[in-house]
């Protein structure tokens, strides 16, 4: 499974919820927050 970094305070969030938290869930948050994060051209 490819790995990101996300912040201490995200993490803390994903932590507290990891059995609430599906992984087709956090796919699209990366998917999302990647694409506002894009570069843009």
């Amino acid at each position: 499974m490819p790995k990101i970094t996300v912040s201490e305070g995200l993490y803390r969030q994903l932590s507290a919820t990891e059995n609430e938290v599906s992984e087709e869930t956090l796919w699209k948050m990366v998917h999302q927050f990647k694409r506002q994060h894009a570069p843009s051209e």
